[in-house]
């Protein structure tokens, strides 16, 4: 029997032992990487004695490479977008562009000193590791990365990471059989404010409600400030409701997270609301014991933001194509269907509250750019 046309049973038993594989693999994968055997390109004796060697794809429009990161890894005094850090930062640098627009792959290219390739799949045997900076790429994510996870190339996906669960179940029993190190998150999880509002909630006792707010433009609400909250509060959440007018490019949202509440079982609510103009977020944790809040504010001087909201992560990228994976597999398979949950509530349900862990695992969410790719490339 083909494995896409397993009953719902079937599917979910084999789901279950896939994770348990999946978080086994990447433990494994993340030592045999460590020690220069999981990727060949990390393998060469010259690897410490130079810079990793960065394929970035998807650096066009609307990608974190020609808003941010590029910036951050350019040479010294090159402007990408508002203005480089101009200094070597990281021991990374970009040495091979791809883009589905060959103009814009060509441009940022020309601004980093790098290579454009033709085909997505032409940096594999050339580059150390790859980063997927697009948005309107993300529901082929899974196939443009195919090639280099199979070579063992330490890769991140860029998020929400997968338009359905079918397309994140394959991308990661890809990335397990070949023990690749995968790195799926979101600018807002590695926050410092995150970790200290980690730490801060142990005052506040049993949690009783949670509730925020973000900016009208952080678009989408519906992935940025949820995937900070989830890694605060864990991913234990039981029901998850969206209301809004659309979930790409909103007018109105609000989000409720239903949290199962330690031994007792009972549930609280972690709610966020889109509002216009003030802090890039705000959270507010009410609980048994006290109030403690957080609020990330917008900042004037484009340095302080690329400092503060993505620097941090840009660390972690690193970190995890050295070795020292971020987080397990099934991590990254639970924000995707907390993500998926999200978009079917408001699809599907007109916001009713969703349980998580029941969505078809072929269901697929509404892509921004639904042609955005013509899949004649693969």
């Amino acid at each position: 029997m083909d494995r896409h046309s397993k009953s719902d049973t079937e599917n979910s038993v084999t789901l279950s032992k896939r994770r348990d594989f999946i978080t086994t693999s990447a433990i494994s994968g993340a030592a045999a990487f460590a020690a220069g055997v999981a990727s060949p390109c990390l393998a060469s004796p010259d690897i410490k004695s130079r810079k990793l060697r960065i394929g970035a794809l998807a650096v066009g429009e609307f990608s974190f490479w020609s808003y941010t990161w590029g910036d951050i890894l350019s040479p010294q005094g090159t402007t990408i977008n508002r203005g480089s850090l101009e200094t070597d930062l990281l021991n990374m640098e970009i040495t091979h562009v791809w883009d589905v627009n060959p103009e814009e792959a060509q441009k940022f290219a020309s601004k980093v000193g790098a290579t454009a390739v033709k085909r997505y799949d032409d940096m594999v045997g050339k580059v150390d590791a790859v980063a997927f900076g697009g948005y309107y790429e993300v529901p082929w994510q899974h196939k443009l990365a195919q090639p280099y996870i199979e070579a063992g190339i330490p890769t991140y996906i860029s998020r929400p990471f997968a338009y359905c669960l079918r397309a994140i179940d394959d991308l990661l029993d890809c990335a397990a059989k070949h023990s690749t190190p995968i790195m799926a998150t979101d600018v807002y999880e590695h926050l410092y404010a995150a970790t200290t509002l980690k730490k801060q909630i142990k005052n506040v006792g049993k949690i009783e409600c949670v509730h925020g707010t973000c900016l009208t433009h952080e678009y989408p609400a519906l992935f940025h400030t949820p995937y900070l909250m989830l890694r605060v509060f864990g991913y234990d959440v039981a029901k998850i409701s969206v209301i809004t007018d659309n979930p790409n490019e909103s007018t109105y949202l609000v989000v409720t997270y239903l949290y199962n509440r330690g031994d007792d079982r009972q549930l609280f609510p972690v709610t966020l609301t889109m509002t216009p103009g003030g802090d890039l977020y705000s959270l507010t944790v009410t609980g048994t014991g006290g109030i403690e809040t957080s609020r990330l504010p917008v900042f004037e001087n484009w340095r302080d933001d690329l400092l503060v909201h993505h620097v941090p992560m840009l660390v972690a990228m690193q970190r995890t194509f050295e070795g020292k994976i971020f987080e397990p597999y099934d991590n990254i398979r639970k924000k995707t269907e907390i993500f998926l949950t999200g978009f079917y509530s408001a699809l599907e349900r007109g916001g009713v509250p969703v349980d998580v862990g029941t969505i078809p695992v072929d269901w697929h969410a509404l892509p921004v750019k639904p042609g955005w790719i013509d899949e004649s490339i693969f």
